[in-house]
């Protein structure tokens, strides 16, 4: 795990202590910390939190992970969600493809009205840059092809690859929300007879080390969780040592690496 690694480097030991997704999330833990007696710690959370972020003014240094606001009450690491799926899409857009499934929305968004205000969400921060690549070329979203998953895994992107390919002709390409769904979504579309990428080029986010290895080599997102990592660890380290300056947010760079699952690199 990067955050260990790197804190290691710089001569800190790592308590993890883990929650499930039931309950009231991050805020079922906060008892527990105090009992744990760590010097900082990196929370992530999975859902907006409440109270405008109330959960991270504590008596110790807090770093916040994840998509959601920390409302400037503590440091905070995020991944460039809407920037990175604009710019894949819209380098399958330049190419000429035009129609676009993606796979992991949230049930609920039916229209850009249902994404466009937010400021905070995986998914919502990712289908808004789905949107704004279409929009930038002047295309329109169907938003029939704006696929809904709960499940952010293998057998959820069988599912949905399936579901879409039942109630609606075949894209030519789709961009899965996460490597897990694109993995799922593969083995659905190859197992119905379609060639990837001769018939649907296929696209994920997160660049996990099984993308590398699926066949065909899965096209991907590398939000360089290493840098995510490492500058959670640094500035949470920076404020044990004493930094007190206001709230900062740190957003990493990406990559799109391009393998055989599209054209891109052709």
């Amino acid at each position: 795990m990067p955050v260990i690694e790197f804190a290691k480097q710089c001569e800190y030991g790592v308590i993890i202590n883990t929650y499930g997704s039931g309950g009231m999330g991050l805020s079922d833990n906060i008892e527990e910390t105090y009992r744990l007696g760590a010097d900082g710690w990196i929370f992530f959370t999975e859902r907006a939190l409440e109270n405008k972020g109330e959960v991270l003014q504590q008596p110790y240094p807090v770093v916040l992970g994840g998509d959601y606001l920390s409302y400037g009450k503590c440091d905070q690491v995020t991944m460039p969600n809407t920037e990175a799926v604009r710019f894949a899409v819209g380098r399958l857009l330049d190419t000429g493809v035009r129609t676009i499934a993606v796979i992991g929305a949230s049930p609920g968004m039916h229209g850009w009205e249902d994404v466009h205000d937010q400021r905070d969400g995986t998914q919502s921060l990712r289908i808004q840059g789905y949107v704004q690549a279409h929009e930038e070329r002047g295309l329109t979203v169907d938003w029939r092809y704006v696929i809904p998953l709960l499940g952010w895994n293998q057998h959820g992107g069988v599912q949905a690859a399936a579901s879409m390919l039942d109630s609606l002709p075949c894209p030519q390409a789709v961009l899965c929300l996460n490597d897990a769904i694109a993995l799922g979504a593969i083995h659905e579309l190859q197992r119905r007879g379609l060639r990837v990428p001769a018939d649907v080029q296929l696209i994920g986010f997160d660049n996990v080390p099984e993308s590398e290895y699926s066949v065909p080599a899965l096209t991907t997102i590398d939000p360089h969780v290493d840098d995510y990592a490492k500058h959670a660890v640094d500035m949470l380290i920076e404020r044990i040592e004493g930094y007190s300056g206001p709230a900062r947010t740190y957003t990493t760079d990406f990559t799109v690496v391009e393998r055989a699952s599209t054209k891109l690199a052709r």
